[in-house]
């Protein structure tokens, strides 16, 4: 009774703010996976008719956006959804969300963030912290240390696994994975490789293809020689925490102290004050989901007491749909799990 008194009084919350609710289908076309990780935790089934794999949704964000992307709708649409998500890794999950379609001014962002707030303070009702994070600063601080692309994308991609991306770090730090017996007889195989049909299968790979990554890893994009000091910087970089009115300010001297071309406005963040009612807000530079859905701005509202599980997480996606093949549409929002 309690589950759902709190999911009526969210739900009242969220209609009160014209948001009006999306139907979502249960299932979901499995080409929209494209988390790897995520794939070994589906539900899966085939359907013989149409020899497609769906598989019972995971997540309700995701679920969303391919509903929405389905009407002709272009101009700013609020809505809202709830339901079950379903993984093998852990209990049938309960989810309430919220977005904002098309939108494109940062109004909106603080929008859902504010609401956020609310919701976990006036209908949860227990005190905690407010976390804001970009994961485009992350990028841009890649950038500007010139790491080759394959370098980025892993970095990027294995940013939410902890124990692989401070492997993708020591290799970059350290070089430990280069062995130069095993180069020499790699080099020695490619030059091989070389003189033999480009058309020839060798383990499901065309010879072609075997030679473009190698001469990809190894010419194109190699490992950067000031390997130690990138990985410095961006270690320093993913410790950086402090208020969210200060953060404008800190991250500029970081990004000058390390000569990176990054310039920060006091505008840039949606929320720019230290406090909204008891929730204290902080930037957080390792701030990040982990639905892996997100490409500007995150945020995650969770309480101070270890006790408490409920939280609320969010942000901005707008290059999700383009990735996935949808048409373009902007996107940000928030999702509570009860």
């Amino acid at each position: 009774m309690k589950s759902k008194n709190l999911y009526n009084q969210i739900t009242n919350f969220i209609k009160s703010k014209n948001y009006k609710e999306l139907s979502l289908n249960p299932v979901i076309d499995l080409k929209y996976i494209r988390n790897e990780k995520l794939k070994k935790y589906l539900f899966t089934f085939k359907d013989n008719k149409t020899n497609k794999t769906f598989a019972l949704r995971p997540d309700l964000s995701l679920m969303s956006l391919i509903e929405f992307s389905k009407s002709k709708i272009s101009k700013k649409t609020k809505i809202y959804y709830s339901g079950d998500s379903f993984r093998k890794n852990q209990k049938m999950n309960t989810q309430i969300g919220f977005e904002i379609y098309n939108y494109n001014k940062q109004k909106d962002e603080k929008e859902i963030i504010l609401n956020s707030a609310k919701i976990y303070q006036k209908v949860i009702g227990v005190n905690g912290n407010l976390k804001i994070g970009n994961a485009q600063l992350f990028q841009a601080v890649l950038k500007q240390l010139k790491l080759a692309k394959r370098w980025q994308d892993r970095l990027i991609s294995l940013r939410q696994n902890k124990k692989y991306f401070n492997e993708i770090l020591k290799r970059l730090e350290t070089n430990k994975d280069i062995d130069e017996n095993e180069f020499q007889l790699d080099k020695k195989m490619y030059i091989n490789l070389k003189k033999i049909n480009q058309n020839e299968i060798i383990a499901n790979r065309t010879v072609r293809d075997i030679l473009k990554r190698f001469e990809q890893k190894i010419y194109i994009q190699p490992r950067p020689e000031n390997g130690k000091k990138c990985v410095k910087v961006i270690r320093e970089f993913l410790k950086i925490k402090c208020p969210i009115k200060k953060a404008p300010v800190v991250l500029s001297k970081f990004f000058t102290k390390n000569n990176l071309n990054i310039k920060i406005s006091q505008d840039y963040f949606p929320i720019k004050i230290n406090k909204i009612g008891k929730l204290k807000i902080y930037f957080n530079s390792s701030e990040m989901p982990e639905v892996d859905i997100y490409s500007g701005f995150v945020f995650s509202i969770r309480p101070r007491s270890k006790k408490i599980k409920r939280s609320i997480v969010g942000g901005s996606y707008n290059s999700l749909s383009s990735s996935l093949g949808l048409r373009k549409i902007n996107a940000c929002g928030a999702a509570i799990n009860l």
